[in-house]
């Protein structure tokens, strides 16, 4: 079994994933009753995550030599600086707001202790580590999307947060998921069973912070 698949299997990642399904501010997106004061909180510590986001991609980057690899990571820092960015510009106009104005804004203690987390690797990890402490955002982004697409199909026409549903739902976003399995699967191949449970743990502690975000978030 390729490790990516041990990831998605493993039954405390299943669990994560139930909660966020079963989140107020995700049941929220998907029935479009989220309070945009919410939003608007999620969108402003978002802006400020990706930018750090993108970060960790970049160390990734600099500590690989294989041309493929190296165009895939290029592709990860564009997703996250460039599309999802782009995607958060436009809702923030509904807020007399942009990427720049929140740029200087506040970093709130769950976003910056989730950043710290993942950006700790960059300092004291190999490549595995600190990916690893990446992807959970990616799956859980991709997974929170598609459930709530298929859960609420019959009301996104009017959904104000279907774009950003949808988004994460996608074709484009999909495919980057599969890239970072590929990516995942190749610097994983020969590590045995002992590495496996600790990058597992990295994973899960970031799916830890992932919901802390979301509870951050919900906060008004």
């Amino acid at each position: 079994m390729k490790f990516s698949e041990k990831i998605l299997k493993d039954s405390r990642v299943k669990k994560y994933y139930d909660d966020y399904i079963a989140h107020p501010f995700i049941k929220g997106l998907g029935s479009g009753e989220l309070d945009r004061k919410r939003f608007k909180n999620y969108l402003i510590q978002d802006s400020l995550y990706l930018k750090e986001y993108g970060k960790v991609y970049a160390h990734v980057f600099l500590l690989t030599n294989d041309i493929a690899n190296l165009q895939f990571l290029h592709t990860c820092m564009g997703v996250v600086v460039a599309d999802e960015t782009n995607m958060h510009t436009q809702y923030l106009k509904d807020y007399d707001l942009d990427v720049y104005k929140v740029d200087h804004m506040e970093v709130k203690p769950e976003n910056r202790k989730y950043l710290d987390y993942m950006l700790s690797f960059t300092k004291t990890g190999d490549v595995k580590e600190i990916f690893i402490s990446a992807l959970a955002c990616t799956l859980t982004y991709e997974y929170i999307g598609k459930t709530l697409q298929e859960n609420f199909n019959h009301n996104l026409q009017d959904n104000y947060y279907a774009p950003w549903i949808n988004a994460y739902a996608g074709e484009d976003f999909e495919d980057f998921s599969i890239k970072s399995f590929e990516f995942v699967d190749s610097i994983c191949k020969d590590i045995d069973e002992k590495e496996e449970e600790k990058l597992i743990q990295i994973f899960l502690k970031a799916c830890e912070y992932e919901m802390g975000f979301w509870d951050m978030s919900y906060k008004i």
